[in-house]
């Protein structure tokens, strides 16, 4: 038919040619388009090579790093044909890439293979999965220390890069339990503490045998060793029995001393009283075991039924709005200190200023310390063991000063979780 036109597509562009010329350049567009073709896909091979220098000889097909490329083909004014190649980001296609040379002659012989220049795609590994920390605690979520862990845990996870996973169980059951979740969840660390030992030591085995690295904080450093742990962060209880003896003994308090014991306290943490009956020169001390309720009617029948005492010490923070309820209507209230911190921002001034000292628990340092070694050595030393068993840092805590000549009127400072850090 005359005046019919026929049309020929390479790449985006639609192209007419008039009947007398379209036997020609039907040519002329197949070797063009099989040139386009030939070098697209010299250009995806060269990716997956380049891809493949870079992964081991075992990666399966699916663990392979390819990209989407496109050319682009344009017919000049003289019958020469351009050609550029477009990368695929991810969300459009990129700037056209014009190789040297890349313009195909108007009067090349049919069959006749040419080459562009070459071009060089940068293809972007994918990211490294965030590795991921799994914290298995074993106390009470409802108790300050456990707070102070849970919230200082997460800030160790954020400041080493490490997906968190925490939880905390007061059941042993359970806790093996989250222990084998880590490793089916596919962890490479687990940080724990090392209550009942005997029936967490079995999940923790299994772990190492996955490759998982373990660590381990709090009490419990003498099982470290039998845990697979490689380093294991806790707080020396006797140093803060002494601290505690220090603190009575500059006050020059004399007469008896009430060591409080919280109901479910472990041994480790008992024995911060004999500690403190062994260095205490002012009396002697005197151990109270709390029942699991009503710890202010039992404070204060103690303290009735000795009204000497002199002292007052309570060996978990929680107790102390229990302490300061059965001592705050004395005319004078024995010297009080705690081991571990409250929250002062809970209490009025009055009753702060009845708080003496604070032997710090290193809660936040135990758990700080022992995710960021563990990390380090995850890190840099996955497959090395150092020393023969556990590196164990037991830690001396600080004292801080309270009452009415130390720092309870300032203004507090939160960290974020409800906790101040001025006492």
């Amino acid at each position: 038919m005359t005046g019919a036109k026929d049309h020929y597509d390479v790449g985006d562009q639609a192209h007419d040619a008039a009947p007398a010329e379209g036997s020609c350049m039907l040519a002329r567009y197949r070797t063009h388009l099989l040139i386009a073709i030939a070098v697209a896909a010299a250009i995806v091979v060269t990716t997956l090579i380049n891809q493949l220098m870079f992964e081991s000889a075992e990666a399966d097909s699916h663990d392979r790093v390819t990209t989407e490329v496109r050319i682009n083909a344009k017919q000049l004014a003289d019958g020469r044909v351009e050609f550029a190649l477009q990368q695929w980001d991810g969300s459009q296609w990129g700037e056209r890439i014009l190789p040297r040379p890349r313009l195909f002659p108007a009067n090349s012989p049919v069959d006749l293979w040419r080459n562009s220049g070459r071009i060089e795609v940068q293809t972007p590994l994918p990211a490294e999965p965030m590795p991921s920390l799994c914290v298995v605690a074993s106390g009470d979520s409802d108790k300050l220390f456990w707070q102070f862990v849970e919230f200082h845990a997460a800030r160790a996870a954020n400041l080493i890069g490490v997906k968190l996973d925490y939880s905390t169980h007061t059941n042993v059951d359970d806790r093996v339990d989250a222990i084998e979740q880590c490793v089916e969840d596919g962890a490479r660390m687990i940080l724990t503490t090392l209550a009942d030992a005997d029936q967490i030591i079995p999940a923790l085995e299994a772990a190492a045998e996955h490759g998982v690295q373990i660590a381990s904080f709090g009490a419990g450093e003498e099982h470290a060793d039998r845990a697979g742990s490689l380093i294991h962060v806790s707080m020396d209880e006797t140093a803060a029995g002494r601290r505690a003896a220090e603190q009575f003994n500059s006050a020059a308090v004399a007469g008896p001393v009430l060591c409080v014991i919280h109901h479910d306290a472990f041994a480790a943490r008992k024995n911060i009283c004999t500690v403190l009956q062994e260095e205490y020169t002012g009396g002697d001390v005197e151990q109270l075991q709390l029942g699991a309720e009503d710890a202010d009617e039992q404070i204060e029948s103690a303290l009735r039924d000795n009204p000497d005492v002199a002292g007052l010490l309570v060996l978990e923070a929680d107790l102390l709005p229990d302490a300061i309820r059965a001592i705050e209507d004395s005319d004078s209230p024995p010297f009080l200190g705690s081991i571990g911190e409250y929250p002062l921002s809970k209490l009025g001034f009055a009753k702060r200023d009845l708080i003496r000292f604070t032997v710090m628990d290193l809660a936040r340092f135990e758990v700080l310390l022992a995710a960021a070694a563990l990390h380090y050595m995850y890190a840099n030393h996955p497959n090395a063991r150092f020393f023969e068993g556990s590196m164990i840092f037991d830690g001396t805590p600080n004292v801080h000063i309270g009452g009415p000549e130390g720092g309870h009127g300032r203004p507090s400072t939160d960290d974020g979780h409800g906790h101040d850090h001025d006492h």
